[in-house]
């Protein structure tokens, strides 16, 4: 039976960063990331090694992902697993990075805040619209709004955090350090 632990991410719109540093930190302890679950990162107890990490975000078919992936392998970079849109990829100290200049960067971004934007616009519309009819509704169907309220509420407002998130990535990659 194999140890294993699960860490929850920090975000990647908000701090991809120390995502990857924790990444990184857990590989040298011993604990190698295997899948993205839960919110979250699963790892299994094995050998330490000295790593590092990079997230990229693209929307691809399935029949394009084999290539994807060896055009990475090409350039030193391990897939380690896919969670819809997300990549994520390990390799030696030193290898180039995947992102190396600032129109990938912000492509990038881009491509995240794409996936982002319409679940915020959805949940939002939700929250929205649950709001108003637990107001003008009464009895039962009241408390049932009310209830669908808050959990639109605890879905929407990390949705909407995130796609600001992005969005402040977004210009700041653009427009900072020009």
């Amino acid at each position: 039976m194999r140890e294993t632990k699960h860490v929850i991410s920090n975000g990647i719109a908000f701090s991809e960063k120390k995502d990857l540093e924790m990444l990184r930190k857990e590989a040298a302890n011993g604990w190698i990331v295997k899948r993205f679950k839960k919110m979250g990162y699963e790892f299994e107890k094995g050998n330490p090694e000295d790593v590092i990490f990079s997230i990229d975000i693209r929307e691809l078919k399935e029949e394009e992902l084999d290539e994807y992936i060896e055009l990475f392998e090409t350039a030193g970079w391990t897939h380690i697993f896919s969670h819809y849109d997300m990549h994520l990829f390990k390799a030696l100290p030193g290898t180039k990075p995947i992102y190396t200049d600032k129109e990938s960067k912000v492509g990038k971004i881009e491509r995240l805040q794409k996936s982002v934007g319409p679940a915020a616009a959805i949940s939002s519309c939700a929250m929205v619209g649950s709001y108003i009819i637990q107001e003008i509704a009464s009895g039962t169907l009241s408390n049932v709004f009310r209830v669908v309220f808050f959990i639109s509420v605890v879905i929407a407002v990390p949705m909407i955090m995130t796609f600001l998130a992005t969005m402040y990535h977004s210009i700041k990659s653009k427009y900072v350090n020009k």
